[in-house]
């Protein structure tokens, strides 16, 4: 009996990429692991890792359900965004996948304001990151429609937890806090949605394995936990948790041109369509996230 065809995970190795992918293999699922860089770790139980560039390699395997992660994180890189969605849509193209679930981002309401519902048309939007994930679901729509297959693409909101790289505004007070360097924020009074990695991990996954059962051929799904909360309240705790509070400097960076005051995921289609919710608050995820980042490393 030949094997059943993989989950075809890419950007494996990333922030997201490696939660996801060791929760589908404890799920029992047969993953292939891509990414352009070594997997992080001990190789895991029912996965095969590969090292590929998807902007210069043929992908392994073109078969199965693809997971696609995969993305460039320089938000206002406009060449690299530009890329990462040429290699999406090569990919697509590329593949006779069974289904797709895809990773875009709240980014792609632009400046739209309040509680945000997925059937909504965007407002200008503000970044080039921005630009390419909606113009990579509008292809992934175009590519469900064309081959009568099922997809998923899923907005995260402000996604936060361990091991987060890169300059947003969580893993940045971290860094500091952990360096014990200064730290200048806006005024932080923005009201978003922060939602644990391991929240969006769990959506990735029920999306994956519920695309079977999928009555429409395409489903885009907010992920958040559908609460507003002010930026400044969460970096404050930051530093009361690390002791960094004396480093933190609000007021002195601008806001974004045309930042809208608030942003909030409307998370009833992930609840009807995928039975998912989030089930770590703000609190209890930035305790247990400085609790790991303060503690000395070995």
């Amino acid at each position: 009996m030949s094997a059943s065809p993989p989950i075809v995970v890419t950007g494996a190795a990333g922030f997201i990429g490696r939660r996801t992918v060791a929760r589908l293999a404890q799920a029992g699922c047969r993953v292939w692991a891509l990414d352009r860089v070594p997997w992080p770790g001990e190789p895991l139980a029912g996965v095969e890792h590969y090292c590929v560039d998807l902007s210069t390699d043929a992908p392994p395997v073109t078969e199965g359900t693809l997971v696609h992660l995969a993305w460039n994180m320089a938000r206002a890189d406009a060449a690299g965004q530009t890329q990462a969605l040429a290699d999406f849509q090569r990919l697509l193209s590329a593949g006779s996948w069974r289904g797709v679930v895809g990773l875009g981002s709240a980014e792609e309401y632009g400046d739209l304001a309040g509680r945000l519902r997925e059937d909504q048309a965007p407002g200008p939007l503000l970044s080039a990151y921005g630009q390419a994930k909606f113009a990579a679901g509008q292809a992934l729509a175009a590519w469900a429609r064309a081959a009568n297959r099922k997809a998923v693409w899923l907005r995260p909101f402000v996604v936060y937890g361990p091991g987060q790289g890169g300059s947003m505004a969580i893993p940045f007070a971290l860094r500091c806090a952990r360096e014990r360097i200064p730290g200048d924020f806006s005024a932080g009074h923005q009201l978003r949605d922060f939602v644990h990695v391991d929240d969006v991990v769990a959506g990735i996954v029920a999306a994956t394995l519920g695309l079977p059962a999928l009555k429409t051929s395409w489903t885009v799904c907010n992920l958040g936990r559908g609460e507003p909360v002010r930026l400044r309240d969460v970096l404050e705790r930051i530093g009361e948790l690390t002791q960094a509070t004396e480093l933190f400097r609000f007021g002195v960076r601008p806001m974004r041109p045309n930042e809208p005051p608030e942003q909030v995921a409307d998370v009833a289609t992930a609840a009807a369509v995928l039975g998912w919710r989030a089930q770590i608050s703000w609190q209890r995820g930035i305790a247990e996230l400085c609790k790991a980042t303060m503690e000395p490393r070995g």
